[in-house]
């Protein structure tokens, strides 16, 4: 039996589920939490672990997120994005705190957001369908992983790939801790995240010895840091917590190929005459204000020659206006609305009474346009083995009907299901939960770019603005321009051009 499926038993029972108690996850976490606590003592206080032997390489594979935590002031506040990944082990509201915790007191200057997409229960091999919704285009600055299984047969690596292909983020890979059946850990799975982190460039944070170490250092034993036989109690999250947090440090002693990754343009070099440039004005030369250049007349563009996949605008700051100016937006000479491929789809919504989402992936095979879809089930047999079902879009309509166990593409092709993503019978197996006629899921078609940058107030004049302007495209040449609608100034610092470091 896999180890992600016996995590997931474990944690059910602690929970009740048994009793039919419909919790989110976040909610049957606390609610384990909470029966835990008042069961058992906590201990007093904690100790910090002990240095690590190698501890003058923390940081190396984390250049980019971690020098703009650590160089970030009273004067200069950058922001960065972590997304936390996985399943149970840090899919706690605990886990969460623990890691925003340590990042306020150590980087307090820091412009620091904290995401928690983990889905409790699913593995490495699961992850690899939820992650086109939850990971690629969540313009994360770190992520924080881990997961059981999806060695075995490529699903783990797959996803690194892809992660390599689409995004600039940073990784931190944590391996296993030990949990309350173990003696030892499992050295092929140690060896092979080695073998993962090593290939894709990743920071790993060794748990697993670690976590060995620190019960021996403190004579504790394993179950003084399990609020079960393998989740981590309070004690257990504020531990993960410290041996991660330890890596996030700016380390100037290893090569960086952050600038092959993320470029910075200043628009001030928009002005230069000689030499070649990323960028030019198509028309006459914006207004300086207050050394930032400022445009607002719809006959002067800033066009941007850039090889990336996503374009990030830093806003400049000048005296506040009377109302902040508009722009629009040119991909490859262009609206960038008018490209078809810069759309997304969000995680379908939960299936009954779980957190698990009612399908893995959807899939399309046609263009997509902005809208909400819902899949209602329309029918159950008769052992509730199978589901009849049809999808609707708010703006396509009525788009055809499906069931449970084949491929279903929908009369617009906006909607591609593969019939190993319907999760109908998992979540009746696991949580003995089956959908009823009339059960709805949804999930949204978002775009992903701006069809307009409207200038932000910049209040805070400590803060780095920041505004994705469009991600998803090919990682190839392109030109983006901002063209001023004539509304109000328009003040550009910089763009920042990312470019995934595979193909």
């Amino acid at each position: 039996m896999k180890i992600s499926y016996i995590l997931l038993l474990m944690f059910l029972v602690q929970i009740g589920w048994a009793q039919g108690n419909p919790f989110s996850q976040e909610k049957a976490e606390a609610n384990a939490l909470q029966k835990y606590e008042k069961e058992h003592t906590q201990l007093p206080s904690m100790q910090m672990p002990a240095p690590a032997v190698n501890e003058a390489f923390f940081g190396a594979r984390l250049t980019r997120s971690a020098t703009l935590l650590a160089t970030s002031c009273k004067e200069h506040s950058y922001p960065v994005k972590v997304l936390i990944y996985g399943q149970s082990i840090t899919g706690s509201r605990s886990f969460t705190e623990q890691i925003s915790a340590y990042l306020k007191e150590k980087f307090p200057f820091a412009d620091v957001t904290v995401e928690n997409r983990s889905i409790g229960g699913f593995g490495g091999e699961q992850l690899i369908r939820t992650a086109v919704h939850d990971v690629y285009f969540a313009c994360a600055d770190l992520i924080i992983f881990h997961v059981y299984g999806g060695e075995a047969h490529g699903e783990l690596e797959q996803l690194f790939t892809n992660i390599r292909r689409y995004t600039t983020a940073d990784v931190i890979l944590m391996n296993h801790h030990l949990d309350g059946s173990q003696k030892t850990f499992n050295p092929a799975s140690y060896q092979y995240l080695h073998y993962i982190a090593s290939k894709y460039n990743l920071e790993q944070v060794d748990i697993t010895t670690e976590w060995i170490r620190y019960l021996v250092d403190n004579n504790l034993n394993q179950k003084d840091l399990l609020r079960d036989g393998v989740h981590p109690n309070p004690n257990g999250n504020w531990l993960m917590a410290q041996l991660i947090g330890r890596h996030i440090r700016y380390n100037p002693l290893f090569p960086s190929s952050w600038l092959n990754m993320v470029q910075t343009c200043f628009a001030k070099t928009a002005y230069d005459v000689n030499g070649i440039k990323p960028l030019t004005f198509s028309g006459k030369p914006w207004k300086m204000i207050n050394g930032v250049p400022t445009g607002d007349s719809e006959k002067n563009g800033l066009k941007l020659t850039f090889y990336g996949n996503r374009v990030d605008v830093i806003a400049g700051q000048i005296p506040k206006p009377e109302k902040q100016g508009t722009a629009r937006i040119l991909i490859d000479g262009k609206p960038v609305e008018n490209n078809k491929s810069l759309y997304t789809i969000t995680r379908p919504g939960p299936g009954p009474k779980t957190w698990f989402p009612l399908i893995r992936r959807i899939s399309y095979n046609r263009p997509l346009i902005p809208e909400t879809w819902t899949l209602t089930v329309d029918k159950v047999n008769a052992d509730s083995t199978v589901w009849n079902f049809s999808v609707k879009g708010s703006q396509t309509g009525l788009d055809g009907s499906g069931n449970s166990e084949e491929p279903f593409v929908s009369k617009s092709g906006r909607v591609v299901i593969d019939p190993s993503d319907y999760m109908f019978t998992p979540i009746r197996k696991t949580f003995k939960i089956a959908a009823q006629v009339g059960f709805e899921t949804s999930w949204s078609v978002v775009p992903l770019f701006q069809s307009t940058y409207t200038s932000p107030e910049t209040t805070d004049k400590t803060k780095v603005y920041k505004t994705t302007l469009v991600q998803g495209l090919d990682n190839g040449p392109h030109t983006l321009e901002l063209i001023p609608v004539g509304d109000g100034p328009v003040p550009v610092e910089a763009f920042e051009i990312h470019r995934p470091p595979m193909q």
